[in-house]
């Protein structure tokens, strides 16, 4: 059998039946057949009608009930769009909501909100399934502009994605076809939006119980909206009813939902990224990689290429977490990975609301780059390079130097929007407004400090082959003694796990740094490493170089350059 939505969800409102007013010749409890009234009586009973029909002409008529009207270019996007999804086609389905559904936004809805849901239903179709579509539309759109979103507004999005959601974990527990057809963009940014909207219910929570607002009591009144272990149990429950796990290991080795359906293998693959994703916002990062130790990073083509939001989300996610737990050369190379890849691809729609958040994203990874160098200094790409000397010369120039504030100022900027894992105390306002985000600063800050004066060292003993501790502990301006505990935490702190292959987590033992060295008594005794590219890579570079200056020079002038040098 189909899952099927509730009663409620499938009627239209009604308007109520309307009652015929009492009479004013016969009150009610009164008998058909009354006693004769004396004169004084009837003289009363005169006067109370007189004045209650002089104050029946003085109220007002009541005002006519104002329909919401839905604009003509609405009203056929949303006719189409019923006809797509009963149809199933995803193509129409994808044009509508990348192309049309952008550009009515833009034109008609960038200072107001979309027609309300009791309008489309009533005016359009009261399909269920239809009007779960239109509220992710509509909550999607006001959340992605600066108007004001209530507690109501977040309580209806929260009931509509959970909606959704039990009814495509229904199908996939089931092993029926999905009973929504929507294209892979869709099911990522769905996912992508359930996971946002949470976040934010969180900081708003957070902020109405440190200010005392008033409606701190819809917050606590409603324990169960936006609650974190119901978050994680259905994206797990995608996880495990779309079998894409047992996918990604052997993609040949099952039979149904991800192994048959393209549909159910998005959903699942997705919901891996948003769990990555959540554990990263909780600050466990462990476990955020260890949710990704089956994803098909070593295929020449994985899933994550399909949507570029995608690919930025996981390698963004997992460079930090990698950098959390102090393995920088992994996360160097995470960073540039993605950032050289999106300096040379171009293929994000750049009307969707994705679009500024993906470079923003870009912008985060560079000054997350910019903090790993300044603790393990290494070579990156030239064209990673040549961004920094560029755009970020300044900000480098302050993480050589050691200054804390610069670390603080890119990380507050450039971290994860942590959120608590559990409902505020509401009847303190004595906790911090972002606790959850001082807490991995502060974690952060005190592993930086340790590691400050590091670069500084090695950049001392990359002058000399042997050299005295006095004299090292003279140009670090610093005893000998707090020397040799810095020798001691250069060793620990330059021993990182490196991934060479396989799962995220794992990779084996290596020494970080260019510089070895080892004490022997009063004498430190340094073996500098110079990395040497490989001639092959260099001559190759720059042969794509010049292809590239080649073929924009071979490109035709525009018309418009040709008629202004002609002018």
């Amino acid at each position: 059998s189909r899952a099927v939505l509730s009663p409620a969800d499938r009627s239209c409102p009604r308007k109520p039946a309307r009652t015929a007013p009492p009479s004013a010749a016969a009150p009610l409890g009164q008998p058909a057949m009354a006693a004769p009234l004396s004169r004084r009586q009837q003289a009363d009973a005169e006067d109370d009608s007189d004045s209650s029909s002089e104050a029946g002409e003085k109220t007002p008529a009541p005002a006519p009930v104002r329909v919401e009207q839905i604009p003509d270019a609405v009203d056929h996007f949303l006719g189409q769009m019923l006809e797509a999804l009963k149809k199933r086609s995803t193509a129409d389905i994808h044009k509508l909501y990348e192309d049309t559904y952008n550009k009515v936004s833009a034109e008609l809805y960038r200072t107001k909100r979309w027609p309300s849901a009791a309008a489309v239903t009533s005016q359009v179709s009261e399909e269920p399934l239809f009007v779960l579509v239109y509220k992710e539309l509509y909550y999607r759109h006001l959340y992605s502009t600066r108007l004001t979103v209530n507690f109501d507004d977040r309580k209806g999005s929260w009931e509509n994605y959970c909606k959704l959601l039990d009814l495509i974990v229904y199908d996939l527990e089931q092993g029926e076809e999905l009973s929504l057809a929507l294209p892979t963009q869709w099911i990522w940014d769905l996912l992508d939006e359930f996971v946002y909207h949470y976040q934010t219910y969180a900081a708003a929570r957070q902020k109405a119980v440190k200010a005392g607002e008033k409606g701190i009591g819809d917050y606590k009144n409603n324990p169960d909206v936006c609650c974190t272990t119901t978050v994680l149990k259905y994206l797990h429950k995608i996880v495990r009813a779309s079998k894409v796990e047992e996918y990604l290991v052997d993609k040949e080795g099952g039979k149904g939902a991800a192994f048959t359906d393209e549909s159910a293998r998005l959903f699942g693959y997705f919901s891996l990224m948003q769990l990555l994703r959540m554990q990263s916002l909780l600050g466990d990062y462990h476990l955020a990689m260890r949710t990704i130790q089956r994803l098909d990073l070593q295929d020449q083509v994985p899933l994550f290429y399909k949507i570029p939001a995608c690919h930025v989300t996981l390698y963004y996610y997992m460079g930090f977490a990698y950098l959390m737990m102090r393995r920088y050369a992994d996360a160097i190379r995470t960073f540039c990975e993605i950032l050289v890849f999106l300096s040379k691809t171009s293929g994000v729609n750049s009307l969707s609301y994705q679009y500024d958040a993906m470079v923003k994203k870009q912008e985060q990874m560079y000054a997350l780059l910019l903090m790993c160098l300044a603790l393990n200094p290494r070579p990156v790409e030239e064209t990673i390079e040549k961004t920094i000397r560029e755009k970020h010369p300044e900000k480098q120039a302050r993480l050589q130097r050691g200054e804390e504030l610069c670390f603080e100022e890119l990380f507050t900027y450039a971290c994860p929007k942590f959120v608590p894992a559990t409902a505020p105390d509401y009847t303190s306002q004595e906790g911090k407004l972002n606790e959850a985000h001082q807490r991995q600063l502060n974690l952060f800050l005190k592993e930086m400090q340790q590691q400050l004066v590091l670069p500084r060292i090695g950049a001392y003993m990359k002058l000399y082959t042997a050299i005295t501790t006095s004299k090292l502990a003279q140009l670090c301006d610093m005893d000998t003694d707090a020397l040799r505990d810095q020798l001691m935490c250069v060793v620990h702190k330059t021993c990182q796990k490196v991934r060479t292959g396989g799962a995220p987590l794992d990779g084996e033992r290596q020494h970080s740094s260019d510089v070895e060295f080892y004490l022997d008594e009063d004498m430190v005794h340094i073996n500098a490493q110079r990395l040497e590219r490989d001639h092959g890579e260099v001559f190759l570079e720059q042969i794509h170089r010049f292809q590239d200056l080649i073929g924009t020079l071979d490109k035709p002038p525009a018309p418009a350059k040709e008629a202004a040098a002609a002018a």
